[in-house]
């Protein structure tokens, strides 16, 4: 490593102890900076991509840029209408002749028909899916369960995205990236598959969120070595971002924080650099912010052991 590389690690790693600056807008542009990212980022012409909850924020942000870059995005929303509407606005969004093409679906991951019909039209395209982008997610107040008695919090979260992932492998082209959007929050919460699941007496919107988000994680370090070198999987965490989503789900957040909130362009890039590049060499399973792998823990009790991401996937396959 060359002395200005050096360097620009320690400020970054100076940059990530203080948890509010590297969340923030500071962070990414800070670090843009310290690290001269490329923004000219590899086409993906003729490439297929999947973004799940691809109609507003970050999904849509991310799905601006995959096509931007040539890719050819199916985007879902659980509503059909919503989904294609945001895609037809995506498609006017641009001029460049070698843009690909927006296409809307129904998918709600939380509906177990909805992922299997999701999986059936997926898996008839002849051209196959080279990106996988779990996006579609929110935080809600209110305790809800799906058509299965699941908590929908982690329903929506964890639980289908991992049956839509398992399904739609064998859709997967060879060298294929499936990456998880996670969240800060899940540093909050261990994984402790025993209490994954709340119940309706002990529900509280932000806590079940977190531990679906620390699932994700967990599941993306126990998955990606077995599927690797074939399939890429890594799991990231955004940053903190002014979407509507945060706005809905934390409105006292955003008041707070709102001046220092990255754009939803910001929260995307490192999904779409991952996409685009599969993360250069970093190890399997790898967990990013800013183009970089991070730690998965910092607060005592918040680590896990391979045994109890087994017992996830376990649980995870009772479902």
């Amino acid at each position: 490593m060359s002395p200005s590389a050096r360097v620009s690690s320690i400020l970054d790693s100076t940059l990530e102890g203080t948890v509010v600056g590297s969340f923030t807008k500071l962070g990414i542009r800070a670090r843009d900076r310290l690290f001269d990212w490329d923004h000219d980022l590899p086409r993906m012409d003729g490439q297929t991509v999947v973004v799940t909850g691809g109609t507003s924020g970050i999904g849509e942000a991310t799905a601006a840029r995959l096509l931007d870059l040539g890719a050819d995005v199916h985007l879902t929303s659980r509503d059909e209408d919503r989904a294609q509407e945001a895609a037809d606005a995506l498609n006017r969004g641009g001029s460049d002749a070698r843009r690909g093409t927006a296409t809307g679906h129904a998918l709600d991951t939380a509906d177990r028909a909805s992922i299997a019909s999701f999986v059936a039209e997926m898996s008839r395209l002849a051209s196959g899916l080279d990106v996988l982008i779990h996006n579609a997610g929110a935080l809600t107040s209110e305790y809800r369960t799906d058509d299965c008695g699941n908590e929908l919090t982690l329903s929506s979260h964890l639980i289908g995205p991992y049956l839509l992932t398992r399904d739609l492998r064998p859709a997967l082209n060879p060298g294929a990236r499936v990456l998880w959007m996670s969240s800060g929050g899940m540093y909050t919460q261990g994984l402790d598959v025993d209490s994954i699941e709340l119940s309706e007496d002990d529900y509280r919107g932000a806590i079940a969120y977190a531990r679906a988000k620390r699932g994700q994680v967990e599941l993306v370090t126990h998955l990606a070595p077995d599927w690797a070198p074939d399939i890429v999987m890594h799991s990231m965490h955004p940053g903190w971002v002014d979407t509507p989503g945060v706005d809905a789900g934390l409105p006292g957040f955003g008041k707070v924080m709102g001046p220092l909130l990255r754009t939803a362009e910001e929260g995307a890039d490192t999904m779409v650099w991952l996409a685009a590049t599969g993360g250069d060499d970093a190890e399997p399973g790898s967990f990013f912010l800013d183009r970089r792998p991070r730690r998965t823990h910092y607060l005592p009790g918040t680590g896990t052991t391979d045994d109890e991401r087994s017992r996830l996937v376990e649980w995870l396959e009772s479902h």
